[in-house]
């Protein structure tokens, strides 16, 4: 991105923090796509927005706040998520401290799902957008070119949306509808960021050149642990598929060796919608992945797939106690993700499992039974999968039964290994990315416990092998949090 030389007329630059201030080893291979649609919307309505990537840019703290000197914008929009919550207001203080001229805008999920803990207690946030961004920042910008100057406070208990702090009291405007027709979002314009630093950084990976595109906001579960409902209310919303196609071939034209991850959290749902978009995209050579729910999928769903050119499929699973499913309400028959893993594999199209391990009052029985599930499906020909300690996400229907000390989250980081110590998998697997709480929230393991837990898992899975439970090292149970 180039840096303007003296002071622009950017109304609004939007910074995406790192996971962790100078740790380059945690980098992402998707751009920040929630702030590329903002910024794309903000554009495209007549403002003047960009986007400060530190993941590509690999900018230090310092060189983002020189960043924000040169480009002197109006506003600074930040997003926050609950691990990275140190990381955010690290540089909103000292954004504030260097350039209290500046007002910041907050956005994301942990400002829609905790925002007294965004705004409460000298913060140096002027104002939190709450649920969905677009029209709400605009509105923001709009009503600052009236005023000419800043925002002022008052009056914005007008513009819906918003949550701010006045007199030491937190304050909300009336809620923001969504935006129903998805259609009227423009194409997104990945120039805002170096697109090319991510094809480079996957192909240091091993993958081939991947854009990613969400086509839908929402989902119609309602799974207890998941901050999605307190985030998108009512029901999913999606795109139309010609305006889908139409995006698909547009940025391909731009970008012809690029593949398409699409990031929906429950691609298969729609049945009328999915069949539209095998009969579309059959028509456009395109290699593609996609997320959903493993009970949404049929035989004949997943010949489409495969015949339309999806190469990987991921899946949310969470736990492989049948009981538990139904606790967490996210109600997923097991013996379908097995049916459908084989299905996948049949096929040749990669499949990826995700597991969750720690709930509060998930017993040491039950976290054999995720693993070893997890193990079967390998066996079955699940070619990846990941194990998360459970945080408590704020809004959430679980976080209601939890205190509030364990809603801190934070990134895994390790103490690097002696040379010759052969390295672990499990601690290889955390390293590269784990959102994990600062406090207890399992009642029979400590969070150190569930992280030997967790290694525990990758190990078995690497190994192909069963655990059994006197290898989980049982400590003494926990108050219930």
């Amino acid at each position: 991105m180039l840096i303007p030389k003296q002071k622009s007329s950017i109304d609004i630059l939007f910074v995406a923090p790192p996971l962790l201030w100078g740790q380059e080893s945690h980098l992402d291979i998707k751009p920040p796509l929630n702030l590329l649609y903002l910024a794309n919307w903000l554009n495209h309505c007549g403002f003047h927005s960009q986007v400060l990537d530190v993941n590509s840019t690999g900018f230090s703290l310092q060189e983002v706040i020189e960043t924000v000197e040169k480009m002197q914008p109006s506003f600074i929009g930040v997003p926050f998520y609950q691990a990275t919550r140190e990381t955010t207001f690290t540089l909103c203080n000292m954004v504030r401290e260097r350039f209290p001229e500046i007002k910041i805008i907050a956005g994301g999920p942990l400002v829609t799902t905790f925002p007294e803990n965004i705004l409460l207690n000298d913060s140096p946030v002027d104002v939190c957008v709450i649920g969905e961004g677009e029209l709400t920042t605009e509105e923001i910008l709009r009503h600052s070119k009236t005023l000419k100057q800043g925002i002022d406070k008052p009056s914005l208990s007008n513009i819906p949306g918003l949550a701010y702090c006045e007199n030491g009291k937190l304050v909300f405007s009336p809620p923001r509808k969504h935006i129903e027709n998805l259609d009227s979002l423009p194409f997104l314009d990945f120039n805002l960021i170096d697109i090319q630093w991510y094809f480079a950084f996957q192909a240091s990976v091993d993958m081939s050149a991947w854009l990613f595109l969400t086509t839908s906001r929402g989902c119609n579960a309602r799974c207890s642990f998941c901050a999605t409902p307190v985030l998108w209310h009512g029901r999913m919303r999606r795109q139309s598929v010609p305006r889908l196609l139409a995006e698909i071939s547009h940025q391909k034209a731009l970008f012809p060796q690029a593949s398409f991850g699409f990031m929906d959290d429950s691609f298969f749902s729609d049945k009328k919608w999915l069949q539209e978009f095998f009969t579309g995209i059959s028509q456009i050579n395109l290699r593609y992945c996609c997320i959903g729910r493993a009970d949404h999928l049929t035989a004949e769903d997943v010949r489409s797939l495969a015949k339309t050119g999806c190469i990987y499929v991921a899946f949310g699973i969470e736990t492989g106690n049948q009981k538990r499913q139904n606790t967490l309400k996210k109600f997923l028959d097991l013996d379908k993700v097995r049916s459908s893993v084989r299905l996948l594999v049949e096929h040749k199209i990669f499949c990826k499992c995700f597991f969750m391990i720690g709930f509060p009052d998930e017993t040491p029985e039950e976290m054999v039974e995720t693993i070893n599930f997890a193990v079967e499906l390998k066996r079955l020909g699940m070619g990846e999968c990941n194990f998360f300690p459970v945080s408590i996400y704020p809004g959430t229907e679980l976080a209601g039964f939890c205190s509030e000390k364990t809603y801190s989250s934070d990134i895994y980081q390790n103490v690097r290994s002696a040379p010759e110590k052969k390295e672990d998998i499990g601690e290889t697997k955390l390293f590269r990315y784990a959102n994990i709480p600062k406090n207890d929230v399992n009642m029979y393991f400590k969070t150190s416990q569930i992280l030997k837990i967790v290694k525990l898992a990758y190990n078995k899975l690497a190994s192909c092998q069963n655990v059994e439970l006197s290898e989980l090292t049982t400590g003494q149970t926990l108050t219930f949090c």
